[in-house]
């Protein structure tokens, strides 16, 4: 790739591990702070401020919200349009954010997907249905394209979580491959409740960093 990413506009479509309240928009859930993770307190806990800090980077929107799927199948007490293939089409379109489009843009969706076990399906390149968008791998293809689409200018990263599937984990890696965005594929990360801990937070944020390092070091 060879792009620097310092110093550039960043959009993160996310869910429950990079929410913070008044951080992200109104309309979203929130996850944190939370009483059961009682050192992650602040904004600057969390990785992807660290992460904006280390690079100097411009946050453009953080559209992440708690408990969403990736897929249209969507927890009960959630809109169809929380889903990340719906909420996409709002910060990542190809009119930007205010008229502002990102350099960098981080995708880390799916663990809610795993965790309900929604049905994993296959990946498709091609030619996905509303029904496929209801399975885990469909719904990945959507989001990876059409991001990829709308967002020429931009260097994607893909975060997978841990405590995983790994089937889904290696199938998310192929989409990844073969739509050429980089994959962060997560290891060793702190956990309390099942969501990072201060601790975690700073492993997320090294490990992205470190990928970013070496997309900026390939040609």
């Amino acid at each position: 790739m060879g792009k620097r990413l310092y110093g550039c506009k960043l959009t993160i479509l996310g869910d429950s591990y990079s929410t913070f309240k008044g951080q992200i928009p109104q309309n979203n859930y929130v996850f944190y702070p939370f009483d059961g993770i009682d050192d992650v307190t602040c904004p600057e806990d969390t990785w992807w401020y660290q992460l904006i800090h280390r690079r100097g980077l411009k946050l453009l929107l953080n559209d992440s919200s708690s408990g969403t799927t990736v897929s249209t199948s969507v927890r009960e007490q959630h809109k169809l349009e929380d889903a990340f293939v719906k909420r996409m089409k709002n910060s990542l379109s190809s009119a930007g954010v205010n008229g502002e489009k990102p350099d960098c843009i981080i995708l880390f969706g799916g663990t809610n997907d795993d965790w309900l076990e929604v049905p994993v399906g296959s990946l498709q390149y091609e030619k996905r249905t509303d029904l496929d968008l209801k399975q885990i791998l469909p719904a990945y293809c959507e989001m990876l394209s059409y991001t990829v689409e709308n967002n020429p200018q931009a260097a994607i990263f893909a975060v997978i979580n841990t405590d995983m599937k790994p089937s889904t984990i290696r199938s998310m890696q192929e989409a990844c491959a073969h739509y050429h965005v980089n994959c962060v594929t997560l290891h060793d990360i702190s956990k309390q409740c099942g969501h990072p801990d201060r601790l975690g937070m700073r492993q997320i944020a090294d490990q992205i960093d470190e990928a970013m390092a070496k997309a900026e070091a390939e040609n």
